[in-house]
């Protein structure tokens, strides 16, 4: 990743993706070429050069341990393409080849949503009740990664490279003007063979008078993940803000005036929602709004004590024969072998440590914001209650 991959955080610092603490620089005191090319992203390279692993790199280890894939394997799947960039490194950690082709920019945290796995930090609807709980990221609702946000989208258009990548994520994309301003460049610069993918609540297609379908149709190669938990009422009450009906309509509005774009569901997979996954999956494969590979399980590794490790020994068993009864579900329609094993993963995840004693906190958690909100967890979720009476 460091030979192809920059990623830019809301406080402007470059790293080495959007999992691991490991800065390169920051984009509001050096341009791109200096962070591309400078000390830190050297030592890293030489760092992964000489075959060590970083203990910040955890997330995708951890994942890869229960059999599950992960940034690290996706992105050397993706890009095996360019592992001569790798292989010509000098042996301090510079390289002629390398360059930024794969993009993961995060301009700022504006969202409509306040999800209960989310924060601040990712999400500036978070900020009053983060504000109260002595956990906002700033003082101000929105943060932004750039001084001069039109600037460098300028700069990220001059680079002088052909793009293979970029990866939308936020906050919410399609609310954020440097989106669209991205988009808009490389259309006129006749980019438009670059992979857009996008990890999105879909609660807008539009941000006044511009539409993303319309500057979707310009692009060879779109994706989009949507962000969705659960349904109806339980996932209105995990993504505070949003409309299930309105998700729907704007999923099957992409299918209709833009039926290239690949759709698939990316549900944050947490305590909260692991035994209803498979219900999830199968009714958006049963309405036809996804085929049955287009799921991408975003396993959720922090807060910790929303991490599937969490549930207590009894609940994991649950848990595990709902997943497996999915996964007969699945090899009976001839689902890929992939995904199957991305589901397996998820049991094999859950039990690789008991972290049960982390469940008074989740319970402190749940009942913190439902006080905020005026919501009960307990109704909305009632096998939860079971296992947190006890706390």
């Amino acid at each position: 990743m460091p030979w192809l991959h920059l990623y830019v955080d809301t406080d402007g610092l470059a790293k080495a993706c959007c999992n691991a603490n490991i800065v390169y620089g920051n984009i509001n005191t050096q341009s791109l070429d200096e962070i591309w090319q400078g000390e830190p992203i050297q030592a890293f390279r030489k760092f992964l050069k000489d075959g060590k692993k970083d203990k910040r790199c955890h997330s995708c280890f951890s994942k890869e341990a229960a059999g599950k894939s992960s940034m690290r394997t996706e992105t050397l799947e993706k890009f095996n393409h360019k592992m001569n960039w790798v292989d010509k490194t000098s042996s301090d950690g510079s390289s002629a080849d390398a360059q930024p082709i794969y993009f993961d920019i995060r301009f700022n945290n504006l969202c409509n949503l306040r999800c209960r796995t989310c924060w601040h930090g990712a999400s500036s609807s978070w900020f009053e009740e983060a504000k109260l709980l002595k956990q906002n990221f700033g003082n101000k609702a929105i943060v932004e990664a750039s001084r001069d946000s039109s600037k460098f989208v300028k700069e990220l258009l001059n680079q002088g490279v052909e793009v293979e990548e970029i990866y939308f994520a936020g906050g919410e994309p399609l609310m954020m003007k440097e989106h669209y301003d991205w988009l808009e460049g490389l259309i006129d610069q006749k980019q438009t063979t670059v992979h857009l993918r996008y990890n999105s609540n879909l609660s807008v297609l539009m941000l006044k008078d511009r539409s993303v379908l319309d500057l979707w149709k310009h692009f060879d190669r779109v994706t989009v993940s949507a962000s969705i938990d659960q349904m109806g009422a339980e996932g209105e009450y995990l993504r505070k803000g949003l409309s299930w009906e309105k998700f729907v309509d704007n999923i099957r509005a992409i299918k209709t005036q833009t039926p290239f774009v690949k759709i698939e569901i990316a549900p944050t997979v947490s305590v909260l929602n692991v035994a209803s996954i498979p219900a999830l999956h199968q009714f958006f494969v049963n309405e036809q709004l996804i085929d049955i590979d287009s799921v991408y399980l975003n396993l959720l590794s922090r807060p910790d004590y929303f991490n599937i490790k969490v549930l207590p020994s009894s609940h994991k068993k649950t848990v595990s024969q709902s997943i497996q009864e999915h996964i007969e579900w699945l090899s009976a329609r001839g689902t890929k072998k992939d995904l199957l094993e991305e589901f397996q993963a998820l049991i094999q995840f859950m039990y690789q440590e008991d972290w049960s004693g982390k469940l008074p906190k989740l319970k402190k958690q749940l009942e913190t914001i439902d006080q905020l909100r005026g919501e009960n967890f307990q109704q909305i979720f009632p096998e939860l209650k079971q296992v947190l009476d006890p706390f």
